[in-house]
């Protein structure tokens, strides 16, 4: 079984990732527009978008809330109503409520 921040860093975040790049293209965003405000490089987005990376994460399926919490960080993200530094920061608070919701049942 792998501990909390090993599903973090290799399924939750790189989830993450890849549905806010999705949100912000569907936003009208362009690829690079993408990345400037995710801070990373255009190619990064370009394989977020044809799902080359985040997107073998189990953990979003079996978890609406999380999903919800990461869909309404990205809408603000491309309507610029948050900065990056601020949607790491909330991602962060959603991820620990998802962990604290499954510490019983693990």
């Amino acid at each position: 079984m792998k501990n909390f921040l090993d599903v973090l860093s290799q399924e939750i975040l790189p989830g993450a990732r890849a549905m806010i790049a999705k949100k912000l293209i569907e936003n009208g965003l362009s690829q690079k527009q993408a990345a400037a405000k995710m801070g990373v490089s255009q190619p990064a987005i370009s394989q977020y978008k044809r799902d080359l990376r985040g997107s073998k994460s189990e953990v979003f399926k079996g978890d609406p809330k999380l999903t919800n919490a990461v869909n309404h960080i990205a809408t603000r993200l491309a309507t610029g109503d948050i900065t990056m530094h601020t949607a790491t920061l909330e991602l962060w608070t959603a991820c620990k409520e998802f962990l604290e919701s499954h510490a019983d049942t693990k």
